[in-house]
């Protein structure tokens, strides 16, 4: 079809940055993550659910919870969680978490399960990405000549990033020059039944990063947070999926990579097979707080001018999405803000 001038444009679902030097926030990587469980079913309603289910095959008109006393629903649902009943109702009790403060990294690792459970992420090719926050290790933040390369190289990708695009390269080929250490989030909708198969794997120490440890820890606490007693099942779990355990006793395996020497002595091994002699916690974590710092462009800026300019950038996003500037229009008015609070 032609274009029609006469149409009134629609407006974008993304903030058109056009323009905008990027806002860069270094921050701690293992106190930025958070995981918030922020929909799931009412227990009392969800002990209903799973009790009719195992109950069904004997039912003569399926409303066997409404005649149940409470100890007998919990007792059904242990039952189903401890593999003596048919553990069909635990994939009715559902989760949505969103998991935020995490690198692509991080999310690539969480969506290798597959079954069970249904994802939605924020996507680097359908926004842009110039003031994303950069995520920083403990481990490298304890070297100053290594966090200052780490920071110039994370600046100095975005600040591509932000001219190719200003320059009339694409978003969706811009960003293959940012770098893995910006924050992101993901959501997780996911049943009981795959949640401790999930859980069971990735708090096992042969997961090969911290991060996905941690990101288990807390969708554990926030699923006892409202059900209490699920703490049991999950603590059965921690220890169920024994990995390196069993692959490292394994003299022949070489199928495993074994980067870090395991947390627990729990077989006799070479330090040689794994490819640093410390434990995944010693490589990474030193317990020194790391302090926020700020950016504009590759200049460090203070924590109130950081926040002025990007009120003042935030001021011109809601003035773009109230009017139909044309992409030169919106970077010439970014450009006068910039040169505004320089």
């Amino acid at each position: 079809m032609p274009n029609n001038p006469k149409l009134e444009p629609k407006h974008h679902s993304f903030r058109l940055l056009f323009g905008q030097r990027p806002l860069t926030k270094f921050t701690d990587y293992r106190r930025s993550i958070k995981v918030d469980l922020i929909k799931y079913d009412d227990p009392e309603t969800m002990l209903d659910g799973t009790f009719n289910f195992v109950k069904a095959t004997w039912s003569e008109d399926g409303r066997e919870s409404e005649r149940a006393s409470k100890p007998e629903k919990k007792e059904a649902l242990k039952q189903m969680l401890s593999g003596k009943a048919l553990g069909l109702g635990l994939e009715t009790v559902n989760f949505m978490f969103r998991i935020s403060g995490i690198s692509r990294i991080d999310t690539h690792q969480i969506v290798r399960q597959r079954i069970g459970v249904t994802f939605s992420q924020q996507c680097t090719g359908d926004r842009m990405l110039h003031h994303n926050t950069a995520l920083v290790e403990e481990c490298i933040a304890q070297d100053d000549k290594t966090l200052d390369s780490f920071i110039k190289s994370t600046i100095m990708s975005k600040q591509t990033y932000a001219d190719m695009i200003d320059r009339g390269i694409s978003i969706q080929a811009a960003r293959s020059i940012l770098p893995h250490n910006l924050s992101t989030f993901i959501f997780m909708n996911v049943n009981l039944m795959t949640l401790l198969f999930f859980y069971s794997k990735r708090i096992d120490d042969g997961s090969q990063t911290w991060q996905i440890n941690e990101i288990s820890r807390q969708m554990e606490a926030e699923v006892c947070k409202i059900y209490p007693d699920l703490q049991e099942v999950f603590d059965k779990h921690k220890t169920s999926f024994k990995f390196q355990a069993k692959a490292g006793a394994d003299m022949k395996n070489t199928f495993s990579t074994s980067l870090y020497k395991p947390k627990v002595d729990e077989y006799d091994y070479n330090l040689r097979d794994f490819l640093y002699d410390k434990t995944k916690e010693e490589m990474h974590f030193t317990d020194l707080p790391i302090e926020d710092t700020f950016y504009w462009g590759d200049k460090q800026v203070s924590k109130v001018k950081f926040n002025e300019v990007k009120k003042a950038y935030e001021e011109l996003d809601q003035q773009v999405s109230e009017n139909h500037w044309s992409n030169d229009e919106i970077k010439l008015k970014a450009i006068t803000i910039t040169n505004q609070h320089e």
